[in-house]
């Protein structure tokens, strides 16, 4: 059995959100075997995102991509968290602007949630590999996204989960902390050690004490 390596909760959490959804389009009867097909592949996308099966998820990108009419943000919001799991997170963000674009305002929290997660995580990637101007950007972007929702999307929001709840919460405030720290002043590097002093040569001192010795037995009585 393959071992997994421990991934902090926050990490998880992220990954959870970032397939929030809308709730499922309801069945009309002129295209009832479409839209059954299209209901049945959006519940699976939902699945396979939590299970991490990329393959699935690609196949339900692809039924929803042919059968998008009624609910035509879904197959982009898929798509986007299809690229969230192959870490594509530049088309990521494309699919879920998409995706905004065939939503109404008052119902675009789920996807501008993941659309924050998902340039939040760009300005980590870029501060980590120590490109300052990039990460900037990234968090200013994300920001922009958290400062323009509706409101309760993601300070005060109503999310059931506690944990899920104070990781919206806390977006403003948490990109405001990244971005101070990219401009902070490097930490004082602690004071150079001071060199041990040189270790005194066991013979040079005995031909000091030679030397005096001699001294000695040629001093005239």
């Amino acid at each position: 059995m393959r071992a997994h390596s421990p991934r902090p909760s926050r990490l998880r959490l992220r990954r959870r959100l970032l397939l929030f959804s809308a709730p499922l389009a309801v069945a009309v009867m002129a295209v009832a075997l479409k839209l059954i097909s299209a209901v049945v592949a959006g519940e699976s996308a939902v699945s396979n995102f939590a299970q991490r099966d990329a393959d699935a998820l690609r196949a339900d990108v692809a039924v929803m991509g042919v059968l998008n009419v009624v609910e035509p943000a879904r197959a982009p919001f898929a798509a986007g968290a299809l690229a969230v799991l192959d870490g594509r997170l530049d088309d990521a963000d494309a699919h879920f602007s998409d995706a905004l674009g065939h939503t109404p305002r008052e119902q675009s929290c789920p996807i501008l949630v993941n659309q924050e997660l998902v340039r939040e995580r760009q300005g980590d990637m870029d501060a980590w590999e120590n490109r300052p101007d990039a990460a900037r950007e990234r968090y200013r972007s994300a920001l922009a996204v958290v400062e323009n929702a509706p409101a309760g999307c993601f300070e005060a929001n109503a999310d059931p989960d506690p944990e899920r709840r104070a990781v919206r919460n806390d977006a403003a405030p948490r990109l405001i902390a990244k971005l101070a720290g990219l401009t902070a002043p490097p930490p004082v590097p602690p004071p150079a050690p001071v060199p041990p002093p040189p270790p005194r040569h066991r013979e040079h001192r005995r031909v000091r004490r030679r030397s005096n010795g001699t001294g000695r037995s040629c001093r005239p009585g």
